[in-house]
């Protein structure tokens, strides 16, 4: 096979097929640093909602998030983890009337 027979995104005749010799391109950092910024982020699994059922994930997570702050106080970062979670999980709607619920005490679940 001639060089003008061979499609451009053709492999030349004498590269080797293991995949072993492969070696990556280099990255520029600010770019690897990007990329990171821009991938979404996903919730963490949670062996409590193997089957992802976002509306009971979303209440455990908010109500245990303020648990912990009640217990453990404001900006631990035990709790950090929780609050990641519900602000990913529930919709802001659901957070601002979560909030609203405890703040004027008719919040349904003791916290």
């Amino acid at each position: 096979m001639s060089a003008m027979d061979r499609p451009t995104h053709a492999l030349p005749e004498n590269h080797a097929h293991d995949p072993s010799s492969y070696v990556p391109p280099k990255q520029d950092p600010q770019v690897v640093k990007v990329l990171n910024l821009l991938r979404p982020k996903v919730p963490a699994f949670d062996r409590r909602f193997p089957q992802v059922n976002a509306t009971r994930a979303c209440w455990a997570n908010y109500t245990d998030f303020h648990r912990c702050t009640k217990k453990l106080g404001e900006g631990a970062d035990t709790c950090k983890w929780y609050e990641e979670q519900y602000k990913f999980m529930c919709p802001t709607e659901w957070v601002e009337r979560f909030d609203e619920q405890r703040e004027e005490g008719r919040f349904p679940l003791k916290i």
